[in-house]
């Protein structure tokens, strides 16, 4: 394998490096020293230089969506009242995270949602230092599941990632 196809490789294998080299903000050298790409710095920061110029800029769109918070979320069985499972709010697996007297909040975003956007979504949350318990999305809705103390920080942040979503 040559030293640009290893270098690509070892790009995609960290998708932050990949977002950072659409975005054209890399330190190209440094990012060489942190892959385990073999060869010397130089060539591979120089692969790394090639491999930004055939990639896509990241844009920016802003999507229509409405986002609902809904308190008192908990899973079936164990957070709240086993008579909850007609108000399911997201199910992962087996588990069911319903409304109804739990300690979480869920986040309701319905309109221009895909996996991208679920996957902005819990990147901003990480990056706040908000824990996400679960999340899903299908069709033309997304759920975040937070802790109910950190629901209305997150309502802020999540409702921010739709006004400049990167694609």
């Amino acid at each position: 394998m040559s030293l640009a196809a290893a270098t690509r490789d070892a790009v995609r294998a960290r998708p932050s490096l990949l977002y950072a080299l659409r975005a054209g903000v890399v330190n190209y050298t440094a990012a060489a020293e942190s892959l385990d790409v073999e060869g010397d710095t130089d060539s591979i920061a120089t692969a790394l230089r090639r491999f930004a110029d055939d990639l896509p800029p990241v844009e920016i769109e802003h999507r229509e969506v409405t986002v609902r918070m809904r308190s008192g979320v908990g899973l079936a069985g164990e957070d709240v009242d086993a008579d909850a499972d007609d108000d399911r709010v997201l199910t992962v697996g087996d588990v069911d995270f319903v409304a109804s007297g739990g300690g979480l909040t869920a986040l309701v975003v319905t309109g221009e949602v895909d996996t991208r956007a679920l996957s902005v979504v819990c990147d901003r949350l990480d990056a706040e230092n908000i824990l996400v318990d679960a999340a899903g999305v299908a069709d033309d809705e997304l759920v975040v599941v937070v802790p109910q103390r950190q629901g209305a920080t997150a309502l802020r942040h999540v409702e921010s990632v739709f006004e400049s979503l990167p694609v």
